[in-house]
């Protein structure tokens, strides 16, 4: 491994005592720059540098794909979402075996699914009190507005 050079002396050249803060302040930052071109050094030569607790730990299992559910899926889905929010292991594991997927796959959709709910539900109440602090004469105004939908 490359070794760089440590300096014997002190701040601008001049000896420093050990006892000195200034000579602690000096050796702690000379240390850590080292430590920190060495793993610059180990990076440049394809290895990789040890972390702050040492060496690294191998790296951790790849997280598995984002799912893409079919359609049919999803209509199912939404389908019993609508009826119920939470399943029951037994309906959890009868539904994933029927739509091809695994029961944690329907537990993360479900949780999801719960999560845009209530994310849907926040946005909608904030709607409604912007909409009441509007004086009377805005909400007739907005009444009278035509219809965004496109025509035939």
């Amino acid at each position: 491994p490359a070794r760089l050079p440590e300096k014997a002396a002190g701040p601008r050249g001049g000896g420093c005592s050990p006892a000195s803060p200034l000579c602690a302040l000096e050796e702690l930052a000379s240390k850590t720059f080292r430590g920190l071109e060495l793993g610059v050094l180990q990076a440049a030569e394809g290895r990789d540098p040890p972390g702050p607790a040492g060496p690294r730990p191998p790296c951790k299992k790849r997280r598995k794909s984002r799912t893409a559910f079919s359609a049919q899926q999803l209509r199912e889905l939404e389908s019993r979402f609508s009826r119920q929010r939470y399943l029951s292991p037994a309906d959890r594991d009868s539904l994933a075996a029927r739509l091809g997927l695994s029961s944690a796959q329907v537990i993360t959709w479900f949780q999801n699914r719960r999560a845009k709910l209530k994310r849907d539900l926040e946005e909608l109440r904030a709607d409604v009190a912007s909409l009441r602090a509007l004086p009377p004469a805005a909400l007739r105004h907005l009444a009278d507005m035509p219809d965004p939908s496109p025509g035939p």
